[in-house]
């Protein structure tokens, strides 16, 4: 069987025949195999042609020619002599069939490569044809029709396709037979009569399709060509699941990448990590680029899921190394919708819903904590004051700052903590509850696509307006963009994307220490009895209260909400406009000019009105005025060339420039002493306003090269190379080369892989390459910014000079020519397998990155004239594993998809300059915690806990602290020196989880979709550095309820692990240790979609596209054992402190309802 060949005879025939049998036998599972084309660009071409009296042979051979498709079938069928009238203007391939061989009693069923195969209906099955006639529509999970779609009755030949509607008619022999029905891309799905007429069916797609695009560096491939770790995002999922911030979509959705809210504050975007941490001191975060537009994650964030077609993530060298210096933490590529030829069609996407904050902390309430903090003023009393009792009354006590005294109506009635009378009506604030609220949350959505052959568009436009479950934070976003593509020539394209927003968030200070306003600390640590206002209406603080006995000045929580204001404006205009010339149909030239353009403000003002602590000094209100702008060009020029050699060796060629130039600068005026908080500008405070500026600018230019090789799509190979000169490196050494390389095998291409069925794909993969590393910006001495460390800083300095002071400048930091960048190399190691025609796809891919010459900063000689200078010398690798995988459960009325992921990193510092001292690093305590050889990067550094000394013996038979006494912390004696200093300090526990993982379940029947998402991590520390305040067990602020089990004498020790309360802290008590390092472990149920879409002929008749209503509820719940509010802690961007929690904004449990409509 051969189309257009001679007659086929002799010993040739027989065996054509019986092809032809097993051909039509087993048409559906054909169609099944034959899922390596997209069907829907092929359908969708359109064709006109006009015959008279012509053979239906010749009509195919035009149509043939025209579609730029095969045709097989069988030379002799004496039904293609038969001469017909025929005529078509701009119809669709699929229509065009259908008119054709509506009455010929011949079908035909689309296979691989363009190929369609024509055969005939059987003598008897035509015959019955006429019993039962079936009607219907199909569509895809959008409601979007799908033309092409074959139809088959269940174990025959007979069968049908849909036109380009998406409608089809099929006459059947029964009403209780079952359709089967098969379409490239989509799982295969099975429907009985069971006596209905009308049958309408809505097919879901199979994303393991191997002819699916992927974005990769300045180009796109089939997946099935792929030889680098890539994942794409279902975007489809990610836009029925609401989200505010689309990077918080990711979490969950792909291997290998972490995305961490470390934060609820509005507007705030997670952090995102691509196999771990890539350096300690330069940047670790993944590039963003937004339509060939390098942006920042803030930027990223402002991308809202309906106006995204693609999310592709490079995470292996291989994929990365075009982008040179830039790609080292992984590359996220997104690309956003483009406009199609068509009539314009318009959507809506409209949700809203409240926000509230998921969990509360279970702190002492006032009777509590009366019992605690008498008990802690008894204690330090007794240790420290010989002969003390008791009873002593607090007149007999120290009044000086040792928490001897405790409230005992000497200053209030009411505030007697010796009368269970008054401690009984004592009052009750929870202050949890005066900080948060039930927060709003609209978000409107509105876009408008189409063209026509020659000029397309896509506009979108948004608003979103998010309150804070913190009250008075609130967050504003107004975002436009138009992508337009207009087709000027016959081999000129050229298109402009812009991309303007606007945001203003009301900033709260939610993180840090109470005494420097932090909310969430203040209203933690406030005593419950405290009320919140004075008699006369003004702000009521602690130490008004509190101050006779000796307790902390915590601030008003509400107070440091109400009287802090901090609106903080983004302007963002992204941009980019290129063109694009094709020399000959496969060598194009593009060229393309980005420009990133913004602008921030921010002015602070504390009012007058803010009750000041003890801790602090007197001060007026306070003003604050911060700006920065920044402006980057990107412009790069790419040449590409795809050769195909005797249709088995396939060739693509790509070649570029690309050059950036980045300028920044940013000023912050302070004043303060301001006459009132009426006129809140810097002109009106009393005292001078200190002002301080910085500006910065950077160039890079880069050469890029790249060829793609496959053979019959079997044996594929990649090769990279770029390199990148910078200006932030010395003239020495402003170059560096990057080159990768991969090679994958598509094992089931092979002849002896073709009797197993059963596995559809399997693909091995491997590839290194490397990649580097310059987006520093290394601490100083004098705590600058330091963007040239090769040079050095130069600031200003003051000089004598005869006894007279001049201003002039100095070199503050030592400078190094000799550095050089960062340098990650990285061998990526993957299999892709493809089970069932790809119902079930799995990726697994094993990775050792090796990050070295990291910079650090090293001790110099004191003859220098400084202490240290910024030096490549630093060595760090990432291992892991990851495992995807995406199944198609069930595929009838009823279906169920899954995909789920599993991914475990391993980091471990492996050198740190010549001498190997580990780096100590703070946050907010002192020391927290510590980089050293062997061991994660920022790994938590403290006293490690044994336990309570639990009576004098005890503590007599183990090493302690002087000061120590019964009912204190028991530390390890690490050096065996017996005695517990600063010596014993060692590693107690690290925030790198043991692993990571995620599971997406979809369902749908009919037009019901429900979509649950859970995501979690197992292992891995936080520190949480804020129970230092409200689990101190010093008596002076609330603590948590853990205090109830703490050690009161030897008789009642407690749980073992809560010491004693003391309002003297001895034994170290609240030294960083082991006693905060709490297990970071969470399961959480991330978001849950529920969604109805209306019949496609009821948004005919009532003239819509599409409709679906929706109701969706994120961060439903979170199973952790984690003590504070988010086990996805702060600080997670710096690296070196990673894992402590001081008092980070919670996360919201957000519920919405929305209404998606096209037009």
């Amino acid at each position: 069987m051969k189309k257009n060949a001679p007659p086929i005879s002799g010993v040739m025939m027989p065996r054509v025949l019986k092809f032809l049998l097993c051909m039509k036998l087993s048409s559906f599972l054909v169609i099944l195999t034959a899922s390596q084309v997209n069907a829907t660009k092929l359908f969708s071409q359109n064709i006109t042609a006009s015959f008279e009296q012509v053979e239906l042979r010749t009509i195919l051979n035009v149509i043939e020619k025209k579609a730029k498709v095969r045709f097989l079938y069988n030379y002799d069928l004496s039904c293609l002599t038969k001469k017909m009238d025929f005529s078509v203007k701009n119809a669709r391939v699929a229509d065009a069939l259908n008119k054709l061989l509506e009455h010929s009693g011949l079908r035909y069923q689309q296979m691989e490569n363009n190929l369609i195969v024509i055969s005939p209906v059987k003598t008897n099955e035509a015959a019955d044809q006429s019993q039962v006639t079936i009607t219907g529509l199909v569509t895809d999970n959008s409601n979007q029709p799908l033309p092409g779609v074959s139809i088959n009755i269940k174990g025959t030949a007979i069968g049908t396709t849909t036109n380009a509607e998406g409608r089809y008619k099929l006459n059947v022999r029964s009403s209780n037979d079952i359709l089967l029905f098969t379409y490239i891309g989509f799982a295969p799905q099975e429907q009985p009569l069971t006596g209905r007429t009308t049958l309408n069916v809505t097919l879901v797609a199979v994303s393991s399709n191997l002819n699916d695009v992927v974005v990769v560096g300045y180009g796109t491939q089939k997946k099935q060509n792929v030889t680098s770790a890539i994942a794409s995002v279902p975007m489809q999922d990610l836009r029925d699941m609401p989200v505010s911030n689309v990077a918080s979509g990711l979490q969950g959705k792909i291997a290998g990448v972490v995305v961490q809210q470390n934060s609820g504050s509005p507007g705030k975007t997670p952090a995102i990590k691509v196999r771990g941490f890539g350096s300690i001191s330069a940047g670790t975060s993944p590039l963003i680029v937004v339509d060939g537009n390098i942006v920042s994650a803030s930027a990223f964030g402002l991308l809202d899921a309906e106006e995204i077609d693609k999310i592709d993530v490079l995470k292996d060298a291989s994929s990365a190394a075009i982008y040179g210096s830039r790609g080292s933490n992984g590359v996220i590529l997104v690309t956003t919708k483009r406009g199609r030829p068509g009539k314009t069609t318009l959507g809506l996407n409209v949700y809203t819903g409240f926000q509230q904050v998921t969990k509360k902390l279970d702190m002492l309430n006032s009777q509590q904590y009366a019992a605690f903090s008498k008990d802690a003023a008894n204690n330090a009393y007794l240790d420290n004051v010989p002969g003390a009792q008791v009873s002593d009354p607090n007149s007999a006590r120290p009044s000086n700052f040792l928490r001897y005294r405790y409230p005992r109506g000497d200053l209030f009635d009411w505030f007697n903590f010796d009368d269970p009378a008054k401690v009984a009506a004592l009052p009750d604030n929870n202050y949890q509850d005066l900080i948060f609220r039930t927060a709003p949350i609209s978000n409107y959505q509105f876009s408008a696509t189409g063209g026509t052959e020659n000029v397309q568009y896509a506009v979108s436009a948004g608003y979103l307006k998010q309150d804070g479950i913190i009250r008075k934070s609130t967050m504003d976003r107004y975002t436009l963009r138009a992508n337009v593509d207009i087709k000027a020539a016959p081999k000129l394209t050229i298109g402009v994307n812009i991309n303007p927003s606007y945001k203003i968030t009301q900033e709260v200070k939610s993180d840090g220490h109470w005494a420097d306003n932090g909310i969430i600390n203040a209203a933690l640590n406030a005593i419950p009895m405290a009320p919140v206002y004075s008699a006369d209406g003004s702000y009521s603080s602690q130490t008004a209260l509190a101050a006779p006995y000796n307790l902390p000045g915590i601030t008003n929580p509400v107070a440091n909400i109400t009287e802090y204001n901090s609106p903080f404006q983004e302007v963002n205009l992204l941009s980019n406009a290129y063109a694009e010339y094709k020399f000959l149909p496969n060598l194009k030239y593009r060229v393309s000019g980005n420009a990133n353009i913004y602008q921030n403000r921010r002015n602070a003002y504390t009012t007058s009105k803010m009750p000041l602590n003890q801790l602090l000094p007197p001060t007026a209100a306070v003003g604050r005025a911060f700006s920065e702008q920044g402006i980057s060009w990107l412009v790069n020029q790419v040449l590409s060339y795809d050769v195909s050699f005797n249709k088995v060796h396939n060739l693509e060629i790509l070649a570029g420039t690309e050059s950036n130039k980045l300028q920044y600068q940013s000023s912050e005026a302070v004043g303060n002493t301001f006459a009132n908080d009426i006129v809140q500008t810097l002109n009106a405070a009393g005292q001078p306003a200190s002002v301080t500026s910085q500006t910065m600018e950077n160039a890079t230019v880069s050469y890029f090269a790249r060829i793609d090789y496959n053979y019959k799509a079997k044996y594929l190979l990649k090769v990279s190379v770029r390199r990148d000169g910078s200006s932030v490196f010395g003239p020495d050494n402003r170059f560096g080369t990057f080159p990768a390389v991969s090679a994958g095998w598509r094992v089931t291409e092979e002849p002896f892989m073709k009797n197993l069925p059963v596995l559809s794909e399997l693909k091995l993969r491997a590839s290194y390459g490397l990649s580097g590393n310059n987006a520093f910006n290394i601490s100083s001495s004098n705590a600058s910014n330091n963007y040239y460390p090769y040079a050095g800083n130069v600031g200003s300095t003051n000089y004598s000079f005869y006894n007279n002071i001049a201003t002039g400048l100095a070199i503050s930091t030592l400078g190094n020519p000799g550095l050089s960048w960062e340098r990650n190399q990285q061998l990526d190691l993957g299999v892709d397998i493809g089970l069932l025609q790809n119902r079930i796809s799995l990726t697994v891919d094993y990775y050792d990155r090796l990050t070295k010459d990291l910079l650090l900063s090293v001790n110099v000689p004191t003859l220098t004239g400084f202490s240290t200078a910024v030096k490549n010398i630093g060595k760090m690798s990432n291992k892991g594993f990851e495992f995807g995988v995406t199944s198609y459960n069930l595929t009838g009325a009823f279906t169920w998809n899954t995909s789920a992921n599993l991914s475990f990193n391993r980091n471990k510092v492996l050198a740190l300059g010549p001498t190997g001292d580990p780096i100590l690093s703070g946050s907010g305590v002192g020391e927290t915690n510590i980089t050293m050889i062997g061991q994660p990067i920022g790994s938590f550094y403290g006293y490690r806990q044994l336990g309570i000394f639990k009576d004098a013996a005890d503590l007599h038979t183990n090493p302690h602290d002087n000061t120590t006494r019964p009912g204190d912390v028991k530390y390890e004696d690490v050096n065996k020196d017996g005695i517990i200093d600063a010596k014993d300090r060692t590693l107690i526990g690290n925030n790198q989880p043991d692993f990571i993982y995620g599971m997406n379940n979809i369902f749908s029947y009919k037009n019901i979709d429900l979509a649950i998402s859970i995501q979690g991590t197992q292992g891995g520390k936080i520190l949480n550095l804020s129970r230092r305040f409200f689990d101190n067990l010093e008596g002076g602020g609330n603590n948590l309820t853990l205090a109830l089990d703490r050690w009161r004498s030897p008789e009642e020790p407690g749980n073992g692990k809560v010491p004693r309360a003391n309002g003297r802290t001895t034994g170290n008590n609240n030294a960083v240790s082991s006693r905060w390092v709490e297990d970071g472990s969470y399961l959480r149920i991330q978001n849950i979609s529920l969604g109805y879409r209306l019949p496609k002929p009821v948004t005919d008749r009532i003239r819509l596209q599409r409709l679906r209503i929706y109701a969706s509820v994120q961060n439903l719940y979170t199973w952790t054992k984690y003590l504070n509010y988010n086990p996805e802690v702060s600080n997670y961007e710096g690296p070196l402190t990673g894992g402590v929690d001081y008092g980070s904004y919670p996360l919201a449990r957000t519920v919405t309802f929305g209404i998606n409509v096209g037009f």
